[in-house]
């Protein structure tokens, strides 16, 4: 692609990887030329350059005939590695193939630096796919990249999402539920419902719906926006199975991540204790009633054999198997759990399709819910219970939150509210701050802001025989809410507006007001974030906690990391789970999914990025109760709120073609 001494040279007769050298003739056989800004081009879009040598790798299976032509002026060989890496780079970025033609070919061509002649070289792999045997085949070829519909797809992800659809379609027959019995059940729940602050807390027309669909069908999808109430009405799923007979140990509650699967547990237990006048079936719920667990734990994941237990030869023993923040299950995921769940076994699937898709390849709750859309099978919840459009602050940031939904920038420029300073704000509402260059002076201000008391934090906080005392118990939890009270989001880990960088400055700010060295990666009063699951100490990734002196047995003082571990708290010494631990005064947007906080800070990107979109900013702004306050620029808004997460999948045509 470029000439002699230009650029890094790829011999493919030995394991590209570890072939890089310099010279060579251009377009010699078997040379395959990878120039050095492309390289850094990729590695800027987050593409290993492992994936570039993937390319290279499958060029060289390409008929020999074929890697010595021409092709406007490059040779086969090397573009077909380029296009190799466009759909790699697609992959990354979240789809599960990539469009042989178009604008979405051309923007995945363009951030690698490609020539045009790789999207001649596209037009001829659509038209002929078996002309790049052994490595391109049509939909039914057991090859590695598969040519359908207009895409390239990867062999796995191909297989995946057709097999998806297809076990999909399978579930969409209804179960055959009593309707008498159903009604009575779903009345009977009705009447008696959880009672808050003296109101009772009744079960809106569409959650009813969800509630009886749920009960009828072998797979149901329930959609709505953040503090819809779609995991309340869980609760009232359970009741209303109860009542018809389902066995309590014979349903599955689940969610992707143990933080999620957490507060699925406190909301289920804090329902049930609110119900005045508790039913034998809703005595024997509280009593013996199924813990919420990962889809890992669910699914019977080894990490020492890295294989699931469960699967279609070994499904689950569960009726009824209930997963929250489904939006958050990507495709491989998704494809486990329906081979695991029995045939005759009901699924329930609660989300948000609005919201960001998975961190991994698919967008699999959206396109289902697109395409059952006017099923019975899925349900759409509207009515928010988190921003309380009675509360103006609440509702101003439901008004935004959906303006950004509509992907209406100027509607949301017109309705958030400017303002000069930190001093201005109101901590109501949707708000923005221009900081400038230097975000140290918004993080100064947010730190004062929301400063922990220096009695809690200088505090040493006992711990008898693994528990803390009950006294300490009523602080601590006091001592979390008001830590969860407010967060700062960011869309990416790097940048100077990324989480590492923030974390940065609040951690030495801290390390230089209490005289410590350098060297302290986590000092007391610092909130924290597990970053990988670790199953002997239940302790899951996204866990949130904060690190407090505490005094055990041995009676001397140490760091710990302290976390929620259902009604109390569990301490673990820092030095045992660095490696597990990273902080969080600010997180991704991502990783809090699925949280809720009386006010948010979202950090924008100084230039647009592909993270830059409007599901982004809606899961940012939907994570605050009350107020909002966006750092950075208007027209860094108003570029977020006009894209979308572009991801194409082929589970939706999958499912539309299947009969």
């Amino acid at each position: 692609m470029t000439g002699p001494g230009e650029g890094l040279w790829i011999d493919p007769g030995g394991t590209a990887r570890a072939a890089w050298v310099r010279g060579g003739a251009a377009g010699e056989r078997g040379a395959l030329v990878l120039d050095e800004a492309r390289v850094a081009m990729a590695l800027d879009v987050d593409l290993d350059e492992a994936e570039l040598f993937l390319g290279a790798e499958l060029a060289r299976w390409l008929p020999v005939t074929l890697r010595e032509a021409q092709l406007e002026g490059h040779g086969i060989e090397a573009l077909f590695a380029g296009l190799v890496a466009a759909a790699r780079l697609a992959h990354a970025r979240g789809s599960t193939r990539l469009p042989l033609a178009g604008p979405g070919l051309e923007a995945h061509l363009a951030d690698l630096g490609l020539p045009g002649a790789v999207a001649t070289l596209a037009a001829r792999v659509a038209a002929e796919p078996d002309a790049f045997a052994p490595v391109v085949g049509g939909p039914e070829a057991w090859r590695p990249l598969r040519v359908e519909g207009g895409f390239l797809h990867h062999q796995r992800m191909h297989a995946l999402e057709r097999r998806v659809a297809s076990r999909v379609v399978e579930r969409l027959a209804p179960v055959g539920q009593d309707e008498d019995a159903l009604r009575r059940a779903l009345a009977d729940v009705l009447a008696s419902p959880p009672t808050v602050g003296g109101q009772r807390l009744r079960l809106s027309e569409p959650q009813q719906e969800a509630v009886a669909a749920a009960c009828r069908g072998r797979l149901t999808l329930v959609s709505g926006e953040p503090g819809t109430g779609k995991t309340s009405i869980v609760v009232s799923m359970l009741r209303v199975l109860a009542r018809l007979g389902v066995p309590l140990g014979r349903i599955a509650l689940a969610a992707p991540t143990g933080k999620a699967a957490d507060r699925m547990r406190r909301s289920i237990e804090g329902s049930l204790r609110r119900l005045q006048t508790p039913s034998f079936d809703d005595l024997q719920l509280m009593k013996e009633g199924p813990a919420s667990r990962t889809l890992h734990r669910l699914l019977g994941y080894s990490p020492g054999a890295r294989r699931f237990r469960h699967h279609d030869r070994n499904p689950l023993g569960e009726d009824v198997v209930i997963v929250d923040e489904s939006s958050m299950v990507d495709v491989a995921m998704i494809d486990r759990l329906l081979r695991a769940v029995r045939p005759d076994a009901r699924l329930v699937l609660l989300g948000d399709a609005e919201q960001l898709p998975s961190v991994d390849a698919g967008a699999v709750f959206r396109d289902l819910c697109g395409v059952l859309a006017d099923t019975p099978r899925v349900s759409r919840l509207t009515d928010s219970y988190r921003m309380d459009p009675k509360d103006p602050a609440g509702r101003h940031v439901l008004l935004v939150a959906r303006a950004i939904q509509r992907g209406a920038p100027e509607e949301v420029s017109a309705d958030v509210r400017p303002r000069e300073g930190f001093g201005e704000l109101a901590h109501a509402g949707v708000e923005m701050l221009t900081p400038g260059e230097d975000l140290g002076p918004f993080l100064r201000a947010w730190e004062a802001a929301t400063a922990l008391p220096e009695e809690a934090l200088g505090r040493v906080w006992r711990l008898r025989g693994g528990r803390f005392a009950s006294e300490d118990g009523e602080a601590l939890g006091a001592l979390f809410d008001a830590v969860e009270r407010a967060r700062i989001l960011c869309l990416t880990r790097g940048r100077r507006t990324g989480v590492h960088a923030i974390n940065g400055r609040f951690h030495g700010w801290l390390l230089e007001r209490a005289g410590l060295p350098a060297a302290v990666r986590f000092a007391v009063g610092e909130p924290v974030l597990v970053t990988r699951n670790d199953y002997e100490r239940q302790l899951f990734n996204g866990d949130q906690g904060i690190v407090l002196r505490v005094r055990g047995d041995e009676g001397r003082p140490r760091r710990a990391a302290v976390f929620r571990r259902g009604e109390g708290f569990a301490a673990f010494p820092v030095d045992t789970l660095r490696a597990r631990l990273e902080l969080a005064y600010a997180v991704t947007i991502h990783k809090a999914q699925g949280s809720e906080h009386e006010r948010v800070a979202v950090v924008l990107p100084d230039e647009p990025i592909p993270l830059l979109t409007r599901e982004m900013l809606y899961t940012g702004v939907t994570r605050a109760r009350r107020s909002v306050v966006i750092v950075g620029r208007p027209a860094m808004l108003e570029e977020g709120v006009r894209r979308r997460v572009e991801r194409s999948s082929g589970l939706a045509d999958f499912l539309e073609a299947a009969p």
